[in-house]
C-alpha cells in the first residue's frame, strides 16, 4: 500500500499469579526496565534512551530482543492498554496488554520483531504471557480531491482509473482490462 499504514493488533494474557509470585528483581530482569517508573536502568525517565550498549542486560530480556538494533533496525509505533476481563473457568485473571503497533510494512518491522521475541526460547517474558488474539489492519491514507477512501489499496494499476460496474474502463482514463 501507498501512503498508508498497517495496524498490527495483539491480545496478550499476561499470566498474573506465576508473575506476581516471581521477586521484583525477576520482574525487572525479564523486562529490562526499573517496575516502579519503568525507566531503563541506571535512568529516573520512562522516556530516556535505551542504551544497550552501556548496559549488562541478559540477552533474554524484552527490551533487548525487540530493540532496534538488535532488528535491522525495525521500528514500531506502538502502545499498549491493559485490560481485566474478570476470571476464567479456573478463577484465574483474565488480565493483560491490548497491544496496538503502526508501521509502513509488517512483513520488515512487526514480523522481524515477533521472530526476534518469539524465536528459540529467547524471551525470557515468554514464561509469563500467552497471546490469545491478533489482528491486521489495513490503514488507507488520506483522501485527496478526486479520489476516494481506500483507493491506495489497490495493488494493480486501478489507482487514478475510474471503472464502470461491468469494470471496463470509462473514456478518458487509462484502458485496462480487469481479466
Amino acid at each position: 500500500m501507498s501512503g498508508g499504514s498497517y495496524l498490527v493488533s495483539r491480545r496478550i494474557r499476561m499470566l498474573i499469579e506465576p508473575w506476581d509470585s516471581t521477586p521484583l528483581t525477576e520482574q525487572e530482569r525479564v523486562i529490562g526496565r526499573q517496575k516502579g517508573s519503568g525507566a531503563p536502568f541506571g535512568k529516573t525517565d520512562e522516556l530516556a534512551e535505551l542504551e544497550l550498549a552501556a548496559t549488562t542486560l541478559d540477552t533474554k530480556v524484552h527490551v533487548r530482543l525487540a530493540h532496534p538494533s538488535a532488528n535491522n533496525g525495525a521500528t514500531l509505533l506502538r502502545r499498549g492498554y491493559s485490560f481485566t476481563d474478570g476470571t476464567d473457568d479456573l478463577g484465574r485473571l483474565d488480565t493483560g496488554l491490548f497491544f496496538l503497533t503502526y508501521q509502513r510494512d509488517p512483513r520488515s518491522q512487526f514480523v522481524t520483531i515477533q521472530k526476534s521475541l518469539a524465536g528459540n526460547g529467547n524471551n525470557a517474558l515468554n514464561e509469563y504471557i500467552q497471546h490469545v488474539g491478533s489482528g491486521l489492519f489495513a490503514c488507507p491514507p488520506g483522501v485527496r480531491a478526486g479520489e476516494y477512501l481506500g483507493q491506495q489499496l489497490f495493488t494493480w494499476p486501478l489507482a487514478n482509473r475510474r471503472l464502470t460496474r461491468s469494470g471496463t474502463a470509462l473514456e478518458g482514463s487509462a484502458s485496462r482490462s480487469r481479466t
